[in-house]
């Protein structure tokens, strides 16, 4: 009997101090009075909007749907800014806030004010150097926080 007690306190002990995994795609993850929640990833290439209204990137844009919810009290502003992308090495992209707004100009997804209960959807744009692999995205409710994490995989 007394190896099955050893044998579980030994595996419990290891885990203890690991973090919990970061929630993935279609996981609501909760910042402040925002509800984050990733739907999906994907990479548009180098243009974005619709003529004449369209923004170059520098590299290729991967575009990350994200819907956000209002859970607080009061009205909320999200900014764009609040988002930030990491990549498969680590490296941290603030969002495009020109090419958000131009890939999805009836949202304005990259400045709004959200009532309590109510959301917003959309895309939220990077511009990465092509062939960039997206981990994750790094959400907050300020601009100097720095976030939690959702994984894209």
């Amino acid at each position: 009997g007394g190896g099955a007690t050893t044998g579980s306190s030994a595996s419990a002990a290891p885990s203890a101090p690991a973090a919990p995994a970061a929630p993935g795609l279609n996981t609501p993850l909760t910042v402040g009075s925002f509800e984050y929640t990733a739907l999906g990833v994907q990479d548009i290439g180098a243009t974005a909007g619709t003529s004449p209204l369209t923004a170059t990137a520098q590299g290729t844009f991967l575009q990350v749907d994200l819907k956000i919810a209002n859970t607080g009290n009061s009205s909320a502003t999200f900014i764009v800014n609040y988002v930030k992308l990491v990549d498969a090495a680590g490296k941290t992209y603030d969002a495009d806030a020109s090419a958000t707004l131009y890939a999805s100009p009836d949202q304005n997804a990259w400045v709004a004010g959200i009532n309590p209960g109510n959301a917003i959807q959309g895309p939220i744009l990077f511009d990465v150097p092509a062939g960039t692999a997206p981990a994750s995205i790094q959400v907050s409710d300020n601009a100097f926080a720095k976030g939690k994490t959702i994984t894209l995989g």
